[in-house]
């Protein structure tokens, strides 16, 4: 059996892979086709699909959006007194991949800036919160990781591998869990962009949008997953990552479900991040059949 992976990151964002050595370890991993999926920006999407081309793998050019879910959808059969108070409540995160993309398209041009000014803005605002908890880094140590690493789109990893580097943690791990991630001390809340430009860029740029990591939406409850999925569908999300390493068997399976009660598109990838997570690339043994599919549903997408 052939495999795919079609969630992936480099060095342009928070990955630690230069794009042009991704194809290599694709092809090492047993994959015939990757995505290169970074967040919120395209700039390593060239160097990958020409050494892809070296490799002899298919590539899917792609990127990975933040997107802003919204309020929650109140649980089915909640009780009228509940739903208001539900509806104030913000899910987790919702991210959206955009596979097949044109990686010059001006709309996703706009994104990818927009996406930069918020982390510009956000970041050392997150450094700030830190020195005053004591932690001694600056956003100059930051800056420099980045460009060291050739990265386009600096965020969190960058500051949290900063904090390691500077023993304030043991672990990256920590950093995000007693610091700057969504439940630590230092969190920042950074704005993101609404699932509709997210998804109506990413058809402008001709590629399919599909839900990335539902699990993150930290909608448990499979009748709100739902409702939030048939929202996005109305917007036009093409389809659903089923299979993702934070994902059961449990849970791909309920989420092929939805995906098949809706007649929707599936996907699946590791979200690959080389040595910043414990995230074998090709760690899904995704069917390349599943590849094929969103391929030729792209083919036959509307223009």
């Amino acid at each position: 059996m052939r495999y795919c992976d079609l969630h992936t990151h480099s060095t342009a964002s928070d990955g630690t892979t230069p794009p042009a050595e991704l194809p290599a370890l694709a092809r090492r991993a047993g994959l015939s086709a990757v995505a290169l999926t970074d967040h919120d920006t395209t700039a390593g999407l060239v160097q990958c699909a020409h050494a892809c081309e070296e490799q002899g793998v298919q590539f899917v050019p792609g990127i990975e959006v933040s997107a802003d879910p919204g309020p929650a959808p109140p649980p089915p059969e909640t009780a009228e007194d509940d739903v208001a108070h539900d509806a104030e409540q913000r899910r987790g995160t919702l991210h959206i991949l955009g596979l097949f993309i044109r990686h010059d398209d001006s709309q996703i041009a706009q994104v990818e800036q927009r996406m930069r000014d918020a982390r510009d803005s956000r970041n050392p605002a997150i450094v700030d919160k830190l020195n005053e908890l004591g932690v001694d880094i600056s956003y100059d140590d930051v800056l420099d990781l980045a460009r060291r690493q050739g990265a386009a789109i600096i965020g969190r990893p960058h500051i949290a591998q900063v904090m390691l580097d500077r023993g304030h943690v043991a672990t990256l791990r920590e950093a995000f869990e007693r610091y700057i991630g969504q439940n630590g001390i230092a969190y920042v809340r950074r704005d993101r962009l609404p699932a509709r430009d997210a998804i109506s860029a990413i058809h402008h740029a001709g590629g399919l949008a599909i839900m990335a990591h539902p699990i993150q939406t930290g909608l448990s409850d499979p009748g709100q997953l739902e409702q939030l999925v048939v929202q996005l569908k109305d917007l036009g999300l093409n389809g659903i990552e089923t299979r993702h390493s934070d994902h059961s068997p449990h849970l791909a399976e309920q989420y092929e479900l939805i995906a098949s009660q809706l007649n929707m598109l599936t996907s699946g990838g590791s979200d690959f991040h080389g040595d910043r997570k414990d995230v074998m690339l090709g760690g899904q043994r995704v069917p390349l059949e599943v590849y094929e599919r969103l391929h030729n549903a792209w083919q036959k997408r509307d223009t």
